[in-house]
């Protein structure tokens, strides 16, 4: 009997998402969720044409003495990628820190990983910009080990929220190519949803 493959995962998604945008923005949507959200006092898409802002004010991710949250990523800096052509892209942040100092600041976030497979080291983390899209693969051995598992009987772990969307209950397939369909769909979708 195999065992299914140890994957990354936490908690609350909820406050996990909070805390991803409050690292893309460095605005604070992670101290007090029931505050008005965003937590900016301006519109970045002016198309709309809303005049009342999304909160009465924006709210940084420092505290009051302006140093950064517990949560709040190490200083990071633009890194410089070669292009095929020769020259390179810069993307506007990256950092890199200990599996140890990633869970540190996810717990003063709140959030409580309940997976970190142990053979994850570093957490690296990239941001990329509105002129560059940051395309990130899965590690091929996960993938491939991922495949594995749905082959071999492991259910396919979909969100609860999607059932509350969708007013449904999800049923996992059952035939190999139906279940590789779904894997190549949930890979495609997550990729997709990480350029935005």
């Amino acid at each position: 009997m195999g065992t299914p493959t140890s994957r990354y995962d936490v908690k609350d998604l909820d406050q996990w998402g909070r805390l991803i945008k409050s690292w893309a923005t460095h605005l604070d949507y992670v101290s007090n969720p029931s505050a008005p959200q965003p937590p900016r006092d301006y519109w970045v898409n002016k198309t709309w044409g809303a005049t009342t802002p999304p909160a009465p004010a924006t709210t940084l991710d420092i505290d009051n003495e302006g140093k950064p949250k517990p949560w709040c990523l190490p200083s990071g800096g633009p890194v410089l990628v070669p292009d095929a052509q020769g020259k390179s892209v810069a993307l506007p942040f990256a950092t890199a820190m200990t599996t140890r100092e990633f869970m540190t600041r996810v717990a003063a976030a709140g959030v409580e990983i309940t997976v970190m497979p142990e053979q994850y080291t570093s957490v690296v983390i990239v941001q990329g910009n509105v002129e560059t899209m940051v395309l990130r693969l899965p590690p091929k051995d996960t993938l491939q080990s991922s495949e594995d598992d749905l082959l071999n009987g492991t259910p396919y772990q979909i969100r609860s929220f999607y059932g509350s969307l969708y007013s449904g209950t999800f049923h996992q397939p059952s035939g190999r190519t139906d279940i590789l369909e779904l894997h190549a769909n949930r890979i495609g979708e997550y990729t997709l949803n990480n350029c935005m």
